[in-house]
């Protein structure tokens, strides 16, 4: 896992290292460059697969016509190597960076689908004048670039774009709206004008001698035709499917780990990682005192099961305030999903002990485990009473109900359910405003009015609309839980894989019939009927936690003056009376709004140090 930097266009050596310099947390074992007239290539390398210098890159090929910098994982290595050894491709290293260069000479860019890993990275065909950015097929890590006074600028993160002295640093305000209402800025936008995101499974071609551009989808989800088995075959073929690619992602030349939650994806997991392992597995856990939220005695009684070497972690109130303090301001974009604090605590626990962790990223996507799948089916009986009667009678009745501080009681679900009620046609728009943080009411009483033409609420939807053109309903966007994996792991320096994200899996997976992993109201059935006796049942059978701190109870009892402080900044967006009145209706638990002011906070304290502070 490392970090990527480069730019093709006007710019020197002291540009490129400047750039580099700000990915030092996800490749802090080496670096190198290669500057070759206008293309500028540098790589931070945290060392994973074969850990000597043959490994370094950028990466050439014999000729040194094609050069490569590369952040990811090729899962499926090994077996390209054997197929291109055998076609007369001879290699220097031992590493997975170099078969992309050998397989992309042998078929060029059609070789990008046959990739089975996450990944982002660049190629330059010097031969051709051709620089390619790819990115891998889940988009599980980032990829974001400018094109700015003739020149193509690229990097892991936004932030290394931001150093090269062509750019502007200017906030982009429509962005800011989305990151208020996704929770996180979704791809293809950027916080930061003139910077996009690279969508997933696409390559960027960019061709140096015509000085222009396309965007190419490589890949895409595809969910038919549907697999029509026995429930025999679907759990054997699961099994097999499932135990290829936990040895795929179990490939590595430093200690690897597994993070077990308590839930039903990270102790299948667990169970299988153990078997391939010989016992040898180590698992690490994340502890929280309260019990509404607390999985720690499912995952130790999981991990005693299995006999793992078990390691574990309290984490309360004021480790979580610390913590935010410390991470919040070191992203390189803003990010509000609340379970990134006791994820990167994990990740830095673990630290001391793995340089690779596996997680179950994922598995609520492709096996069907939100409890929001039951609120599709309650669509229809909520769209069959009258609107009139929804807007005057039902919506206000269900906002009085008194709501409490608990991890998603059903008065928070109900709440959150009518918020949908003007989107009811369109039951993905409903999704992302039960799952999101404001809607457009809120976002229109937020912003203060001079603010309102140029957030653009009318295109709040627009991402949505983009992902689901090629998805099949009933399936979930991965964008917020796969920035979390990698931002929280790799401020860390440490490497974070999802193997229910392998490509073979998924891609299988997404054929089984829908109520093979979905039938009312319960969730990851084929999963489960996989698991039954190799797991406590309580795993099984108990209802879905997620990893969400308590922080609806700890604004109010642990840390209110740090929270207020930063949602009452005057950052000359907001109506600060309307954030007031959020305030008070928390407090008085009149609404649970833990999400509306976690999202404030965090964009206050984010924003305080990154646009108010240094260049621009």
């Amino acid at each position: 896992m490392c970090g990527i930097a480069g730019f093709m266009g006007q710019g020197n050596k002291e540009i490129l290292l400047k750039m580099m310099s700000t990915l030092e947390h996800r490749g802090p074992d080496d670096q190198g460059t290669y500057i070759d007239g206008a293309i500028h290539l540098g790589h931070k390398r945290l060392s994973i697969i074969d850990l000597t210098l043959l490994g370094r890159q950028p990466m050439s090929n014999e000729d040194d016509s094609i050069w490569l910098i590369f952040n990811g994982e090729i899962y499926n290595f090994q077996d390209l190597r054997q197929s291109l050894l055998a076609k007369g491709h001879r290699f220097k290293s031992l590493t997975d960076s170099e078969v992309i260069l050998h397989l992309y000479e042998e078929v060029g860019t059609e070789m990008f689908e046959k990739l089975n890993g996450m990944f982002a990275f660049a190629l330059w065909d010097k031969k051709q004048q051709k620089l390619y950015l790819v990115r891998d097929k889940m988009g599980q890590k980032p990829l974001y670039y400018a094109f700015i006074r003739n020149a193509l600028v690229f990097a892991s993160e936004a932030s290394a774009i931001l150093e090269h002295p062509l750019m502007e640093k200017r906030l982009n305000l429509m962005s800011v709206s989305k990151f208020l209402f996704y929770e996180h800025v979704p791809t293809p936008d950027c916080i930061w004008e003139n910077i996009s995101q690279l969508k997933p499974a696409s390559y960027l071609e960019y061709d140096h001698g015509r000085r222009d551009y396309k965007i190419t989808k490589y890949w895409q989800l595809r969910y038919l035709p549907r697999l029509s088995l026995s429930e025999g075959d679907y759990i054997a073929i699961l099994e097999e499917k499932l135990i290829a690619a936990l040895k795929r992602h179990l490939v590595a030349d430093v200690p690897v780990g597994l993070y077990l939650s308590g839930g039903l994806d990270s102790t299948t997991l667990a169970y299988y990682a153990q078997k391939i392992l010989n016992g040898k597995l180590e698992t690490f856990t994340v502890a929280f005192a309260e019990k509404s939220f607390d999985e720690q005695f499912k995952a130790r009684e999981t991990a005693d099961k299995l006999q793992t070497k078990h390691h574990e972690i309290k984490f309360g109130a004021q480790d979580f305030i610390k913590t935010t303090f410390e991470i919040i301001p070191k992203l390189d974009i803003p990010f509000a999903d609340s379970s990134l604090i006791p994820a990167y605590y994990l990740h830095k626990f673990a630290k001391a002990n793995i340089k690779v962790a596996l997680g179950g990223e994922g598995g609520d996507e492709i096996f069907v485990g939100y409890p929001i799948y039951t609120a599709h089916q309650l669509l229809k009986y909520f769209r069959a009473i009258p609107a009139s009667l929804r807007r005057l009678l039902v919506v206000p009745l269900i906002n009085r109900i008194k709501t409490s501080y608990k991890n998603e009681t059903w008065t928070y679900r109900l709440k959150k359910f009518v918020e949908a009620n003007d989107y009811l046609e369109n039951p993905y728009y409903c999704q992302q405003i039960w799952l999101g943080a404001f809607g457009v009411d809120r976002l229109t009483q937020l912003f203060k009015k001079e603010y309102h033409e140029a957030i653009g609420l009318g295109a709040l939807f627009a991402n949505i609309d983009l992902y689901k053109r090629d998805a099949g309903e009933n399936e979930g966007l991965m964008d917020d839980g796969l920035t979390k994996a990698d931002r929280a792991s790799m401020v860390n320096s440490l490497e974070m894989r999802a193997p229910l994200l392998d490509n073979e899996l998924v891609e299988w997976v997404n054929r089984i019939p829908f109520d093979q992993k979905y039938n009312r109201g319960k969730t990851k059935l084929i999963l489960k009927r996989l698991m039954k006796d190799k797991i406590p049942e309580n795993i099984i059978k108990g209802k879905k936690q997620g990893f969400t701190p308590p922080i609806a109870e700890w604004f109010v009892k642990s840390f209110p003056a740090e929270v207020k402080e930063y949602i009452f900044l005057d950052n000359g967006l907001f109506d600060l009376k309307y954030v007031g009145q959020l305030w008070e209706e928390h407090l008085a638990q009149r609404q649970n709004h833990r999400k509306l002011l976690w999202t404030l906070f965090v964009w206050n304290l984010w924003s305080s140090e990154n646009i108010n502070k240094g260049r621009g």
